[in-house]
């Protein structure tokens, strides 16, 4: 069973608890009581937002139940008793500004991004944003496809958009492979072995990249098809995908929130 991180967590209660000010105290309920599902607040802070984009299919480019599966699994394993919500936007939305994380996959799909995207990519990315991208499978049981394997025509697509000089330029190439060592693999349920493979098929990936701006990291690329679990109901064993999806949400909330400690300076 996987070990969950009551400490952090408390941590990241107290920390929402400041950011928020004279909003009412966080708290958590009672395992018997039933979680409020509030509708979304235009501009929230705790809000999912899933990238809707031109040329993206239902089920096959992307997974229209994955966020709201998501927030309600998040909800129920972690108790907390926060305003988290589930909303799809394109990326030249100015809401997105406000967004806890956003949510772009892909199958594919021939993207077609327009400037105004790129710049409201941009601006959410640099000013603090986490952006989870993943290159998943159509819901489809009839459609063939590899997981897990590079080069896939959203994963040389995705990048690409990244390394656009509207979007982050330079800095969009600059990929790294997150260690298992990573803060995210610990930040509520321990994934002591790296993100979960079960949504993989003969792939030659097994580890997540991602790109920091200042110390922080904005970008989370997944060739691992792990969402996939997330928009599909029927799907056997979903519960771990889930449980990392948590990870991604609790980790958004304290870069959000509490940001990278800075190094002490004598």
């Amino acid at each position: 069973m996987a070990t969950v991180h009551r400490p952090l967590l408390a941590l990241l209660l107290a920390t929402l608890a400041l950011a928020q000010d004279e909003r009412p105290p966080i708290s958590i309920p009672q395992p018997e009581r039933q979680l409020a599902t509030p509708a979304p607040a235009a501009g929230s802070p705790l809000t999912l937002v899933q990238v809707s984009y031109d040329n993206a299919i239902k089920e096959r480019d992307y997974l229209s139940l994955a966020v709201q599966e998501l927030v309600t699994f998040t909800r129920i394993s972690t108790q907390l008793e926060v305003p988290l919500h589930s909303r799809t936007l394109a990326l030249n939305d100015p809401k997105i500004a406000d967004a806890l994380m956003l949510y772009m996959t892909g199958f594919d799909c021939v993207m077609q991004i327009s400037d105004s995207e790129k710049k409201g990519l941009a601006h959410y990315l640099r000013r603090g944003g986490l952006l989870f991208a993943e290159d998943i499978l159509p819901l489809e049981a009839n459609v063939r496809g590899d997981a897990g394997v590079a080069g896939t025509p959203f994963d040389r697509q995705f990048k690409a958009l990244l390394k656009d000089p509207q979007v982050l330029g330079n800095d969009g190439a600059r990929w790294r492979k997150l260690p298992k060592s990573d803060p995210l693999y610990s930040a509520y349920f321990d994934f002591p072995d790296g993100p979960p493979l079960s949504g993989t098929n003969r792939g030659n990936v097994f580890a997540l990249e991602a790109i920091e701006l200042k110390g922080r990291i904005a970008v989370i690329f997944s060739d691992l098809n792990i969402s996939w679990f997330w928009g599909n109901r029927d799907a056997e064993g979903r519960n771990r995908s889930l449980q990392f999806g948590t990870n991604l949400v609790v980790f958004a909330m304290i870069q959000k929130h509490a940001g990278r400690p800075r190094p002490f300076r004598r």
